[in-house]
């Protein structure tokens, strides 16, 4: 699979790791598919200076789909959510770095350029 970090112009889909953890949960309660679904990786991405982001939620404007989101998935955390709210201990991360995930997705989603619908629509026609 080609590495997206070396794509001219990389476009990442940032969802809010709480959220995550949450849809996780619903989903599958092996804890592989577990860690799989809601492990941190935004650390990872900050290395990176340049792309652009597309928040989860907005994500059907860019590529429709038909029908409606399962409520298994759909999970959507307000603003009152803390991580300890949602976090299970699990062999792959720790409650510190799902609450350092939290703060660098918030970071990100502040700072990071997101790709018009527009743009998205020449970029992939």
């Amino acid at each position: 699979m080609e590495d997206w970090r070396i794509h001219h112009n990389p476009i990442v889909v940032l969802r809010n790791p709480l959220e995550r953890v949450v849809s996780a949960f619903r989903v599958d309660d092996r804890e592989r598919f577990f860690i799989a679904h809601s492990a941190p990786y935004m650390n990872n991405i900050l290395t990176h200076s340049y792309f652009h982001i597309i928040d989860f939620y907005d994500l059907e404007q860019y590529i429709p789909r038909k029908g409606h989101q399962s409520p298994r998935t759909y999970s959507h955390a307000d603003e009152t959510v803390e991580v300890e709210d949602v976090y299970v201990q699990n062999s792959g991360y720790t409650l510190k770095e799902l609450q350092q995930e939290l703060e660098i997705y918030k970071e990100l989603m502040m700072t990071r350029e997101r790709v018009s619908v527009e743009e998205w629509k020449e970029l992939t026609t």
